[in-house]
């Protein structure tokens, strides 16, 4: 074997050997060079709140923080006064059995939370809806809280916000002679003659009566309070009337007190 022939089979030999420790060495020393790396999914972190509910389920959940808020409250408690819880409730959601909307449960749920600590007869529930019919993901937030005077009725007048409630009395479209009420409509008129804003006006009644006599009863309350502001020189195109019966409860119709809060005209300003 020549000389020359010697070399090349040793050049190729060393090729080989190179080769073949380059590939080991991927694979025992540098594994990771090896083989794509694996990188484990990010677990998406699910928002909870003090107490909170979920769609369509009128469970109040308790989490981090509900005791200090729930102490919060029992400090504020006075010898008269009575707690209001608000369950909040969206169109959407399907009012379990025994209520009459989705609000009122989660406050009876809540109600349950307080019972104990508070006597029952000094805790009144509400419902307010939060409008839409889109299912919501996770949790949510669905409940205000705050201590109110005991009285045996809820105020013919609540004002929220740039919002307000007027009550009327039973089987009435007349609303309750009340100085508070006529000196809130003078002003609310003298601010969208000059503003140009609209009102909606939304009238309801209790569960009594039949549905038929029920939406026309709340129809009746609503032209009333328009009536009233055209009166005060309101222009009739900046009021809209809308009545939905006793389909819209923001409190139980089981008793007196729920009823009367039932029997109202939303005021709603729809700003330009």
């Amino acid at each position: 074997m020549s000389g020359t022939l010697k070399v090349l089979i040793m050049l190729v030999l060393w090729f080989l050997y190179t080769l073949i420790a380059y590939k080991a060495c991927l694979v025992d020393c540098c594994p990771a060079a090896s083989a794509e790396e694996v990188v484990a999914p990010v677990k998406e972190e699910v928002k909870r709140f003090p107490l909170d509910f979920r769609w369509n389920d009128p469970t109040a959940y308790q989490n981090e923080g509900f005791s200090e808020i729930k102490r919060g409250h029992l400090a504020s408690m006075k010898d008269d006064n009575i707690f209001e819880i608000t369950g909040f409730y969206y169109e959407g959601e399907t009012a379990p059995e025994g209520f009459d909307n989705m609000g009122l449960a989660r406050a009876d749920q809540i109600r349950k939370l307080y019972l104990g600590d508070i006597p029952e007869d000094r805790i009144r529930l509400k419902s307010r809806k939060s409008g839409g019919t889109d299912p919501i993901e996770g949790y949510f937030e669905s409940a205000s809280f705050k201590w109110i005077a005991n009285t045996v009725e809820a105020p013919i007048l609540e004002e929220i916000d740039d919002n307000a409630i007027i009550r009327f009395p039973f089987n009435s479209t007349t609303k309750d002679v009340d100085a508070e009420v006529d000196a809130y409509l003078d002003k609310l008129a003298k601010r969208i003659k000059i503003s140009g804003e609209s009102v909606k006006l939304t009238g309801h009644t209790d569960s009594k009566g039949t549905d038929k006599y029920n939406m026309r009863l709340s129809r009746k309350r609503a032209e009333r309070i328009r009536d009233i502001l055209i009166a005060k020189g309101v222009p009739k195109a900046q009021l809209k009337v809308d009545f939905k019966g006793s389909s819209d409860p923001v409190a139980t119709n089981k008793t007196d007190a729920g009823r009367h809060q039932n029997r109202r005209v939303e005021v709603v300003l729809i700003k330009k």
